[in-house]
C-alpha cells in the first residue's frame, strides 16, 4: 500500500507541476493569437480540470502517506503543509479575479516556487 500511495502522490505532482509550467508557457502566447479568447478559455478549462485533479490525487494520497507510514510524520507533514499553502495560493490566483496583474504575476511565483519545494520534499522522502 505504500509503494502505492507514493508512486500516485508523485504521479499527482508530476502532473500538477507540469499542468503548470505548460499553462504558464502557453498562456501569453495564446492570448496574443486569440484575441476572442475563445480559445484560450476552453484550454484553461482543461488545464485546470488536469492540474485540480492531480492536486487531489496528489493531496489525498499524501495524506494516505502521513496516516500510514511510520515515522513519516516530520518530513511529510512539512511537504503536506506547503502543499496545502500552494492550493490556497492556486485558489486564490484562480478564483479572485479582481486582483491587479502585478499581484497576479506575485502570485504565480509563489505558485511556482511552492510546487517545486513540494516536489523536492516528496522526492527527498521517497
Amino acid at each position: 500500500m505504500e509503494n502505492i500511495l507514493k508512486f500516485s502522490h508523485m504521479i499527482g505532482l508530476s502532473i500538477w507541476l507540469g499542468s503548470m509550467v505548460m499553462w504558464a508557457m502557453f498562456a501569453p502566447k495564446l492570448y496574443k493569437i486569440d484575441p476572442t479568447r475563445n480559445t484560450t478559455n476552453t484550454l484553461r478549462k482543461t488545464f485546470s480540470t488536469l492540474s485540480w485533479g492531480s492536486y487531489t490525487l496528489a493531496l489525498i494520497s499524501g495524506l494516505g502517506i502521513f496516516l500510514i507510514v511510520e515515522n513519516s510524520i516530520s518530513t511529510w507533514g512539512v511537504e503536506l503543509l506547503v502543499l496545502i499553502f500552494a492550493g490556497l495560493t492556486i485558489g486564490l490566483h484562480s478564483y479572485a479575479s479582481k486582483l491587479s496583474s502585478a499581484l497576479r504575476g506575485m502570485l504565480n511565483g509563489v505558485m511556482l516556487l511552492s510546487a517545486f519545494i513540494v516536489v523536492y520534499l516528496a522526492t527527498i522522502n521517497i
